[in-house]
């Protein structure tokens, strides 16, 4: 078949562009067209699942196929599609439709069958893609987190397997295989709902167990890079740090998270690996191979030496999934959705210091002021849920530590996950001279980033309650880092609270009383004189005769 130079070039961009079609091109093309439907489409993830769904609906355009379809579920389709049309343009949404669903109260089997059919969605070829999630608390709906998280889910599933649906991809986390996993709503939940869909007989399941998610191109974790983000507390003068900073975290590039989904979504699930369930701790040997060969167990006096916890990692696969009968391993599958890279909570905040050309003073507090402050908002994915799952991996006997080579390897052999430390190198592309494509590597940089200062005050305006906790973790972090690590301890705490809340109080009780005996000064001069005094009102000089 033959094609315009314009469109050879564009099918090439694409190609070059978005890793799904750069190492799965071929299995791409020979699937058959699917229909998707998407929730969460406007989110973190969700948007570029989107966008790599979009650019395989492109290329199999290019190429005489069927592209399929995508229904977006929103609680606002109308706003939803023209935001999107004005983002990707009439011709790339063509295939995209969007219909209003309510994950708050739409619980029930038959009305997430009636809805899904009567969009014509069912069969083989119909795929749910399940990104919605809540991960903090709200104040108006305190069941919302299950409704989300477990009901409306649990539904939709049972209506997929009634209309023969042909796949259901779900997004966990990792924090299920936490220790605290059933103290923490969000992690609760989820485990619940990924059991639950383990219990279905003929609906083939894929769970990702996402680990920290960051986007390189905005430069932030796991939201929109123009509010205050868990990144900009690495660009302050000194930084505080959770515990002792030794919690393992794998974070995880959201460009390759959404092109593997896609990929699951687009091909056949009779295709997909088997992730296997050993003990072997590959993603630790992995990064203790690249940068930690002589780490030492850390001292008093350097609380946060990175990698030594390696050596204790295991993955607890034997617990920490759910039990399957034997006749459900053909159509389950399971995927830990890490990074490649396995970090502390010290490490991860030093490397984002070093992507935005600082240097990291780290002052390690405790948890209960920075609790308390995300109990009222959170900070990206930053919240009440995360910090206490890293409370408890910290000191665990055995951190959780996902193994991520089948997820690395969904789009091909020589699919590579993109590494945070590689994004300390310059961005490298490589033109190769005459007719060769560009061929791109595997080194990209992170956007820098400036501490956004009037989101941070517009973050405190919004949520007014955060001043007096945020008041506390400023106290504990500065007097930590001058006088150190005792200054905050438990018998001289409850003394440097009473006695930062005295002088705060003293000052505003001494502003008020100066303002009040100005304005009683000046209510006296107009009552006495029966006008303004001179010079005081109007502010300017009167007009010359």
């Amino acid at each position: 078949m033959a094609f315009s130079t314009q469109t050879s070039r564009e099918a090439l961009r694409r190609v070059l562009a978005n890793p799904l079609l750069r190492h799965a091109k071929a299995s791409i093309e020979e699937a058959t067209p699917k229909q998707i439907a998407l929730s969460g489409p406007a989110g973190f993830l969700g948007s570029r699942v989107l966008s790599s769904i979009l650019d395989a609906h492109d290329h199999r355009r290019a190429v005489g196929l069927e592209p399929g379809e995508v229904v977006l579920l929103s609680s606002s389709p109308g706003n939803l599609m023209s935001r999107l049309i004005n983002k990707h343009g009439h011709a790339r949404m063509a295939s995209v439709r969007a219909t209003r669903v309510d994950y708050y109260f739409q619980h029930d089997l038959d009305s997430w069958r009636d809805q899904l059919g009567s969009l014509g969605m069912g069969g083989s070829d119909a795929v749910f893609v399940n990104l919605a999630a809540l991960a903090g608390p709200r104040a108006d709906r305190p069941d919302a987190m299950m409704a989300v998280n477990y009901r409306a889910p649990l539904a939709a599933a049972r209506a997929c397997e009634a209309l023969g649906f042909g796949h259901w991809i779900q997004s966990s986390t990792q924090a299920v295989k936490a220790e605290r996993a059933g103290q923490v709503p969000y992690s609760r939940w989820k485990a619940m709902a990924d059991y639950s869909l383990a219990r279905l007989e003929r609906l083939p399941v894929s769970v990702m167990t996402l680990g920290l998610l960051y986007c390189k191109n905005s430069g932030v974790v796991g939201q929109k890079g123009d509010t205050l983000n868990m990144v900009d507390l690495a660009l302050l003068p000194i930084t505080p740090i959770m515990g002792n900073g030794r919690a393992p975290l794998q974070p995880l590039e959201v460009d390759d998270a959404a092109a593997r989904i896609a990929y699951l979504a687009l091909t056949e699930p009779t295709a997909r690996p088997v992730q296997a369930t050993s003990f072997a701790t590959v993603a630790s040997k992995r990064a203790s191979a690249d940068t930690r060969e002589n780490s030492t167990p850390p001292s008093d006096s350097s609380p946060a030496v990175p990698g030594w916890y390696e050596k204790k990692c295991e993955q607890r696969h034997d617990w920490a999934r759910p039990k399957i009968e034997p006749s459900r391993q053909y159509t389950w599958r399971t995927y830990d959705a890490v990074g490649p890279e396995t970090m502390t909570l010290l490490e991860l905040m030093k490397t984002f210091a070093m992507l935005n050309g600082r240097t990291l003073h780290p002052v390690f507090v405790d948890y209960r002021n920075f609790e308390t402050v995300l109990n009222v908002a959170s900070l990206g994915n930053l919240n009440r849920q995360f910090v206490s799952l890293l409370r408890s991996e910290q000191d665990a006997e055995r951190p959780i530590v996902g193994n991520p080579e089948t997820f690395e390897t969904l789009l091909g052999p020589n699919a590579k996950l993109f590494r945070m430390r590689d994004a300390l190198y310059e961005e490298d592309e490589i033109s190769s001279s005459g007719s060769e494509p560009p061929r791109l590597s595997n080194r990209r940089s992170i956007k820098k980033r400036a501490f956004p200062v009037l989101p941070a005050l517009e973050w405190v305006w919004t949520n007014y309650r955060v001043i007096i906790p945020g008041t506390n973790l400023v106290l504990e972090t500065i007097g930590t880092y001058l006088f150190g690590k005792r200054f905050a301890s438990d018998e001289n705490w409850w003394w440097i609270r009473t006695g930062a809340m005295t002088v705060l109080l003293g000052g505003i009780a001494a502003g008020s009383a100066h303002a009040g005996a100005e304005f009683g000064k000046l209510y006296a001069d107009i009552v006495g004189a029966g006008k303004w005094p001179p010079g005081f009102w109007p502010p300017w000089p009167p007009p010359p005769d």
